[in-house]
């Protein structure tokens, strides 16, 4: 049970604007009906008077408000000699209001007072026949009991309606809020394997420069004109190991515990016919283009497109399925690489169009890590694509791949 409110508390100038044009117009008839018959109207024009001021505080004050209510009503039953007053129609839109916007435990205390005011209506009329106007006291009570019960499960609806919608708002925020945790998670365990990938990467690099280092100690004694070519070596692995630092440990914004064991050698674009005839083997039909002359890359860039290849066919086997086709093309252009990965599905569903899940995330970020850009949407055969471009490093010679 919610506790009381404050009896100090403010009506809205709504509630108070909508007591006064349904309580007054009430109250200017009832004491119409007064002038028409004799009996104490001053306690009539009291009830009905607390009874319209306490429906501004409705939804404020519900508890309180339906008190007032109910003894305003019960004053104007007792002091009217005719038919009930007009004005005790505030009471089923009061009960109304409690139930609606009062305590849980207050409905069941509402319907009380229902049941009890209808009883003695009832009673009143079953008492004083004149009152009644030829009306049974049995039909005046099942009238009122049948108009409070309406007004009851009206309020009780409208309260499960409200908590209902709660419910939705409140669970769309959480699922909100997962999802966005998701997000951050699967960018954060990306990082992680991009982080365990550039240690083997820098490692195999450092332990070139080291090995040549030393070799080339040897050489200035014994042979100085290869002593130049292993220096170049070195510069060469120096400046790529450096590029991969740069690009790759920029990604990640947290330090990342990385394995203490050598990790397997990581994949380069000399497998990527192994990925495609994996991808066939799984019933996937797959064509791979090449156009332009052949660059060499870092090892790092070149795991990022194979990479974007993989979760790309991945992705086109899970959500295209068995016996479709996809066209996976590089072509070498003049300043970058352009990657595209292209199928003939029935369309992308929505995990599909909006990145077929979290996978994309961390292939941007390879990307992002390179000056390079990634993009994914519905192809213009119908099917889906990911089409990606990774800018050649300043320093990279055009070389055929032997």
């Amino acid at each position: 049970m919610s506790p009381l409110p404050r009896l100090g508390a403010r009506p809205t100038v709504a509630d108070a604007a909508l007591a006064g044009l349904v309580g007054l117009p009430l109250l200017g008839w009832t004491w119409f009906v007064l002038g028409t018959g004799p009996g104490p109207a001053p306690l009539v024009s009291a009830g009905a008077l607390l009874a319209t001021a306490a429906m501004a505080f409705r939804r404020t004050a519900p508890l309180w408000s339906f008190a007032a209510v109910s003894a305003g009503c019960a004053a104007m039953l007792a002091g009217a000699d005719l038919l009930l007053p007009p004005s005790m129609l505030i009471f089923p839109w009061s009960l109304y209001s409690l139930c609606a916007n009062g305590p849980r435990a207050a409905s069941a205390a509402g319907a009380g007072v229902a049941v009890l005011g209808s009883a003695a209506a009832g009673a009143r009329f079953w008492l004083e026949p004149r009152q009644a106007a030829g009306l049974p006291p049995s039909f005046v009570f099942l009238f009122l009991l049948a108009v409070g019960t309406v007004a009851w499960s009206l309020g009780l609806w409208r309260r499960t309606q409200r908590a209902y919608l709660a419910a939705l708002e409140e669970r769309a925020r959480r699922a909100e809020a997962d999802r966005e945790e998701r997000a951050l998670r699967a960018v954060a365990e990306e990082r992680a394997r991009i982080a365990r990938e550039i240690h083997d990467v820098v490692s195999h690099s450092l332990s070139v420069v080291i090995s040549q280092a030393q070799g080339g100690v040897y050489a200035v004694r014994a042979d100085p004109g290869r002593a130049a070519g292993i220096l170049t070596t070195i510069a060469d692995a120096g400046r790529h190991a450096l590029a991969d630092m740069r690009g790759l440990l920029g990604v990640l914004r947290a330090d990342t515990p990385l394995e203490q064991r050598p990790a397997d050698a990581q994949p380069t674009l000399a497998e990527l016919p192994q990925l495609l005839e994996g991808a066939r083997a799984a019933g996937l039909r797959v064509t791979f283009l090449r156009d332009g002359t052949e660059r060499r890359l870092s090892p790092a860039a070149e795991l990022a497109v194979y990479r974007l290849v993989q979760e790309s066919l991945t992705n086109t086997l899970k959500h295209a399925g068995q016996g479709h086709a996809a066209v996976v093309r590089l072509t070498w252009e003049a300043a970058e690489l352009a990657v595209r990965v292209e199928d003939d599905g029935q369309g992308p569903s929505r995990e599909h169009a909006e990145g077929f899940g979290h996978g994309l995330l961390g292939m941007r970020e390879r990307f992002v890590a390179f000056g390079g850009t990634v993009t994914a949407g519905p192809a213009a055969s119908g099917g889906f694509q990911v089409a990606a471009r990774l800018p050649y490093p300043p320093t990279t010679a055009v070389k055929e791949r032997a």
